[in-house]
C-alpha cells in the first residue's frame, strides 16, 4: 500500500480530525480575511492620500517652473538693461575724454591754472600738476 493510499485511509478513518482541521481551517480564516481586508483599506487610502500629495506636488512644480520662467525673462531683461547702461557710461567716458584736450588746450592758451575737481588735481600746463 502506498504512502498516499495510507493517508487516504487514516483520514478516511478520523473522521473527527477531518473535521476538527476544517474548524480550525475556518477559524483561521475568519481571523486573516478580515485582517487582509483591514489591510487593504488601510493601504488604499494611503495611496489616495499619497495620490493627493503628489497631485499638490505637481502644482507647485508647475508654479515653480513658471515662476523660474518668468525670473530667467526678467534676468534677461535687467541684462540688456545693464549692457545698455555699460554702452551709455563708455560713451559718456570717451566724450570726456575728447572734450579733454580742447578745454586743456583752451586753458592752455588763456593761461589759466586748472582748479582741483571733484578731489582730483588736474594736469597743469606741462603735464604734470
Amino acid at each position: 500500500m502506498s504512502e498516499t493510499q495510507m493517508c487516504e485511509i487514516e483520514t478516511v478513518e478520523d473522521p473527527q480530525q477531518v473535521t476538527r482541521w476544517l474548524t480550525e481551517s475556518q477559524q483561521m480564516l475568519d481571523r486573516v480575511i478580515p485582517a487582509l481586508i483591514e489591510e487593504r483599506d488601510r493601504l488604499r487610502q494611503s495611496l489616495k492620500a499619497r495620490d493627493r500629495e503628489c497631485e499638490q506636488l505637481r502644482g507647485e512644480l508647475n508654479e515653480s517652473r513658471r515662476n523660474l520662467g518668468k525670473l530667467q525673462s526678467e534676468l534677461e531683461r535687467l541684462r540688456g538693461e545693464r549692457a545698455a547702461m555699460v554702452k551709455a557710461f563708455d560713451d559718456v567716458v570717451a566724450l570726456l575724454a575728447a572734450l579733454h584736450g580742447p578745454m586743456y588746450e583752451i586753458a592752455r592758451r588763456l593761461d589759466v591754472r586748472p582748479t582741483p575737481w571733484a578731489g582730483v588735481d588736474a594736469p597743469g600746463p606741462n603735464g604734470g600738476p
